[in-house]
């Protein structure tokens, strides 16, 4: 069995437990004892060969169709599929928003009520660059923070980025200032030393919370660079302005996949829009 799917496996375990009046209680436990030590302290995770080779292929072809731009040098023309266009290309681009392994990262490090905040991709082809170092607005980001109470982790906004193509050591891509997400000064103007490149492997997802410090390291690759990123926010919070996908996207997908396009909202059932209940998605065991 592959390593992320015995880890998936106790990590659903432990999001459904109940009290003894059958309610469902916050997790207990979930992600290993290291694997929570390693996110409290560096504030990312890398979890190697979740997408079989098939997905990777079937998914990058669906990209390759769609006649995108040539990937330049600015964020701009690196993006593709934003505002939930990227949903509507293939029901596999959905599928990733309720993976088995995204919901038990989701119930443990935001908790039960969770909403799609906004997802797009990335395209980068050899010797191109991207964002440089950036995280949440200091002092305090109400929106991209990273907390631990009482033996819980809980994020602000949780980046899930699902790589289509093989990164290697050296070839760039995500860089980041581990446990920067914990630190209680302002980024310095030579913290650029301190960058660490996350390598990631065609088919692997890494989570990180955006109270990181992170950049894009150019590219080195022999090949383009290619990911697909899931912004996950509290039920309570949003940090894009517009719709994370057109409401007959999300009429089109299942009903669990529905629940992570409510807007934000605190109330317990029906919010003001008269068209949700607050209800986290379900995490079956």
């Amino acid at each position: 069995m592959v390593e992320w799917r015995q880890r998936v496996k106790r990590l659903m375990s432990e999001a459904s437990r109940r009290d003894e009046t059958g309610e469902r209680t916050e997790p207990v436990g979930g992600l290993s004892a290291l694997d929570r030590y390693r996110f409290d302290l560096a504030g990312y995770l890398v979890f190697e060969e979740v997408l079989d080779r098939p997905t990777v292929e079937r998914l990058r072809s669906v990209i390759d169709s769609r006649g995108l731009p040539p990937a330049g040098e600015t964020i701009q023309r690196q993006r593709f599929g934003q505002a939930g266009q990227m949903l509507d290309w293939d029901p596999g681009f959905c599928d990733l928003i309720d993976h088995p392994l995204a919901l038990a990262l989701i119930g443990e490090l935001i908790g039960p009520y969770v909403r799609l905040d906004h997802a797009y991709g990335i395209t980068m082809d050899p010797g191109t660059s991207g964002l440089g170092l950036h995280g949440p607005i200091e002092p305090f980001d109400s929106a991209q923070y990273y907390v631990h109470r009482m033996g819980v982790m809980r994020c602000g906004l949780l980046a899930m980025s699902w790589s289509l193509s093989d990164g290697r050591p050296g070839d760039g891509g995500f860089g980041c200032i581990p446990g920067s997400h914990r630190a209680s000064y302002p980024v310095p103007a030579e913290a650029d030393s301190l960058v660490v490149e996350v390598a990631q492997p065609a088919g692997s997802l890494l989570v990180f919370t955006e109270a990181l410090v992170h950049c894009t390291i150019p590219w080195r690759g022999t090949d383009q660079r290619c990911a697909v990123l899931y912004k996950y926010s509290p039920s309570s919070t949003a940090w894009d302005a517009g719709p994370a996908a057109l409401p007959e996207v999300v009429a089109a997908m299942s009903e669990r996949q529905q629940r992570f396009f409510q807007p934000p909202f605190v109330g317990t059932s029906m919010s003001s829009h008269g068209a949700y209940m607050n209800k986290p998605p379900t995490i079956d065991p």
